[in-house]
């Protein structure tokens, strides 16, 4: 147990830049150890319930909440809290204060994505960790996990290990399937303990970053004690994922935009909403939209230089004037459009999809 713990915690040191993920990314029960983008707080809403049979058919339901924030790149620091806990005796309500991390990830170079998880679960009286190793592969994301558990029921006191495995299929940028299974070593046979599965449907809601998951399960809550230990009875339920960015509500500012240089060799500027060729001659300035707002809200340029804006936000972005002179139509995830400003004066800009996003070009 201490190695699993000193392995768990190595991780969790080792910095990384990720954002969160959504049910997109990832299975019910197979998190694949997601961080949270800093300036970011994430509150996720998992509810599970099942009917009792006839006639009485009463319905019992199983929430359980998350949230969590960043304080350094690359790792989360949050909670998950049930209301309505099996996990262990006289304990209803289930506390996990965890520690997560990704030091590595496929879009820094790794073959992989590399992550940690440490945590504490109240109810079980003890520390809990897993690592978790996934892959893209086109429409596909793989992820296996092995995990180390503190024993809830305090039996012989030994930790318990768990090994399994969840994927998400693709089937369009907004529609999803995915699933999982996780078993422990050592299961509980006095308690009818089973490996623990789910399977269902992910779905994007367009132009937000918030993501839903309709899903099918044998465990209980969304800690890593309760998505390990699966029981007889189905649930039934849905997790809605819900990123807020801090910046949006307490006055940051972005970072002012470094000044424009000429840069050969890089696609020229075309009309709005088609795709950049060619080489461009004059000065080229870069900005970028990030945690839903502009990095650079206020872009002062000459006359002649071109702008690239680049989407590094999960939802697709516009770079739109007000006065309609410009529109980039939608900028997807990882994509860059640009434009030539050839006369002075002061541009307003703003994203038609999410209209708080806001800035200014003021040409000289």
């Amino acid at each position: 147990m201490k190695r699993s713990i000193l392995a768990c915690a190595v991780l969790i040191t080792l910095p990384a830049l990720a954002a969160a993920q959504g049910n997109l990314d990832r299975s019910p029960n197979v998190s694949g150890d997601w961080v949270v983008r800093p300036g970011t707080v994430q509150f996720n809403f998992l509810h599970r319930f099942v009917r009792s049979p006839g006639p009485v058919r009463k319905v019992s339901n199983f929430p359980t909440f998350l949230v969590a924030t960043s304080l350094l790149k690359g790792t989360t620091i949050g909670f998950n809290y049930s209301t309505n806990s099996t996990l262990a005796p006289a304990y209803p309500n289930e506390w996990e204060f965890f520690l997560r991390a990704r030091p590595k990830t496929q879009a820094g170079g790794f073959p992989v994505d590399l992550s940690g998880q440490i945590g504490y679960n109240l109810a079980a009286k003890g520390v809990d960790g897993e690592l978790s190793v996934g892959r893209v592969m086109g429409p596909l994301r793989l992820i296996a996990v092995g995990r180390a558990l503190s024993d809830p029921l305090k039996k012989n006191g030994d930790p318990q290990f768990g090994f399994g495995g969840g994927a998400v299929l693709k089937l369009t940028r907004h529609l999803g399937v995915h699933g999982d299974y996780v078993r422990l070593t050592r299961l509980n046979a006095a308690t009818g303990e089973r490996g623990g599965w789910s399977a269902g449907l992910a779905v994007a809601i367009p132009n937000t970053p918030h993501t839903i998951s309709l899903h099918a399960s044998n465990t209980n809550t969304g800690t890593l004690q309760g998505a390990s230990r699966g029981a007889k009875q189905v649930r039934y339920g849905f997790e809605f994922t819900i990123p807020i960015t801090l910046a949006r509500y307490f006055g940051h500012k972005p970072k002012p935009a470094p000044p424009a240089a000429v840069t050969p060799g890089v696609p020229a500027p075309v009309a709005p909403g088609q795709v950049p060729t060619g080489p461009v001659t004059g000065p080229l300035m870069k900005s970028a939209m990030q945690g839903l707002q502009f990095t650079a809200a206020t872009l002062e340029i000459t006359v002649g230089t071109t702008i690239e804006w680049k989407n590094e936000d999960p939802v697709p972005h516009t770079v739109t004037a007000d006065d309609n002179s410009f529109d980039s139509d939608l900028i997807e995830n990882g994509q860059v459009w640009r434009y030539t400003f050839t006369r002075p004066g002061t541009y307003a800009f703003h994203c038609t999809p999410h209209p708080f996003m806001k800035g200014t070009v003021v040409v000289k």
